[in-house]
């Protein structure tokens, strides 16, 4: 990125990290509400997927019998013809606020609305424990 693009994407868009704190739920849309850069993050879902092998084809895996594998289903959007990277960083704490797991993935959007997954296999006998999910997005122009 030259020094111009990047001083005008500062200049255009208020921040390029967002955190939302949000109550655990599944199966309900959540609204996040959140911008980095120009990109959109609208909303997140939760479901427990089970068992289900996960990773790219040929390199899928399936958790032991003890894991369970969550989704979070993100609504996101980049209205802008630059192509921008997003950071998803999501943490499962429990009612204290302490961590119980960590997920962090990145994906990328180029004047486009799309859906993304965060599958993440965890041990199942601590899904219930999970009271709220720490959710950080940082945008960076690709």
């Amino acid at each position: 990125m030259t020094g111009a693009t990047a001083s005008r994407a500062r200049e255009q868009d208020t921040s390029l990290r967002a955190e939302r704190t949000v109550s655990y739920a599944m199966g309900k849309s959540i609204a996040l509400n959140a911008k980095v850069g120009p990109v959109s993050v609208q909303s997140v879902e939760f479901s427990d997927r089970g068992r289900v092998p996960i990773g790219l084809p040929g390199m899928r895996t399936t958790p032991p019998e003890t894991s369970t594998v969550l989704r979070g289903h993100f609504v996101v959007e980049n209205p802008s013809a630059d192509e921008w990277e997003v950071t998803f960083t999501v943490e499962f704490r429990d009612k204290a606020g302490k961590v119980i797991d960590r997920v962090v993935k990145k994906a990328k959007w180029e004047g486009e609305a799309k859906p993304y997954d965060v599958d993440h296999p965890i041990l199942a006998y601590v899904v219930p424990l999970i009271a709220e999910v720490r959710i950080t997005l940082e945008g960076r122009l690709d």
